[in-house]
């Protein structure tokens, strides 16, 4: 597994730093929105692979909302984030409408899908599930989009190397001394000591990053990197509750040595939304 974390990890880096790059040079042309539009077209394909997998994880639990409805929905998320950031777009009510609305829309589909045959059995259920998908896979990653209207493509960057050091840290560490568990129950493999090594890389990656391309002081940059190492380990936390919910070791096996999808974007996902207010904080 170590194997392919070491070829395949440099190569999602070189691939995402690839996208920044033509994003960077797209807005560096006078083209705001146009490298909004790359990173929107980024997104939306892990949107569908994500979905394909938290679909068997629901399909786990007895829920048999489809692929495509879940997709959709977050989909519908991320688009109404995107839609909220365009500089022609400055009413706050009309952008909220905007959401809540697309929100209001993945519901019903969930709903309608679900009883298409008739049948009015798991509708509450599949409209729920629609609309965990409209948050988890939709609302979440979109705040990477709000962060890259504020920022530059490297601060965000910087933020989702800030928040996946962590990872790496926590691994390695862990390997190397951890032995008291943080959360057996829920994920025997972390340990504190691992938690304590991730944030501290974090923390010094954030001072080598954020703080110059986000012009933070040195101690808010530190600051910065803890903050996104605890808040990503939570939402790495809460991906394995759903894997457990389900009964599965992996949200599925895409990516050989990190497992699926959902498994590579946990911490991002709940990370995001954090970086956002606290970028936007130190302005």
């Amino acid at each position: 597994m170590l194997k392919y974390r070491l070829i395949l990890g440099p190569i999602m880096i070189a691939l995402l730093l690839g996208v920044l790059w033509l994003d960077q040079w797209a807005a560096s042309e006078d083209h705001a929105r146009a490298g909004l539009v790359i990173l929107l077209l980024l997104v939306l394909p892990g949107i569908r692979f994500a979905s394909r997998e938290l679909a068997v994880l629901l399909r786990a639990k007895g829920v048999a909302t489809g692929f495509r409805v879940l997709f959709l929905a977050g989909a519908a998320g991320s688009v109404g984030v995107y839609a909220s950031v365009q500089n022609d777009i400055d009413i706050a009510g009309p952008t909220a409408m905007l959401v809540v609305s697309l929100g209001i829309g993945a519901l019903m589909l969930g709903v309608l899908i679900q009883c298409k045959g008739r049948n009015t059995e798991g509708t509450m259920v599949a409209g729920a599930a629609a609309v965990f998908a409209f948050v988890y896979l939709g609302l979440m990653p979109g705040t990477l989009l709000a962060i890259r209207a504020e920022h530059s493509a490297w601060v965000l960057a910087a933020a989702l190397l800030v928040t996946k050091s962590c990872d790496i840290g926590a691994y390695f560490t862990g390997r190397a001394i951890g032995k008291n568990k943080l959360i057996p129950w829920l994920s025997p493999g972390k340990t504190w000591e691992g938690l304590g090594g991730g944030v501290a890389l974090a923390a010094v990656v954030s001072l080598a990053t954020l703080m110059p391309l986000a012009d933070l002081h040195w101690a808010y940059a530190l600051l910065v990197g803890a903050v996104l190492a605890v808040i990503g380990q939570l939402g790495d936390l809460f991906a394995s509750m759903l894997k457990r919910d389900a009964a599965v070791k992996d949200s599925g096996s895409s990516i050989p040595g990190f497992g699926g999808v959902l498994d590579v974007i946990d911490s991002p996902l709940l990370a995001g939304p954090v970086a956002y207010w606290l970028l936007a904080m130190a302005g």
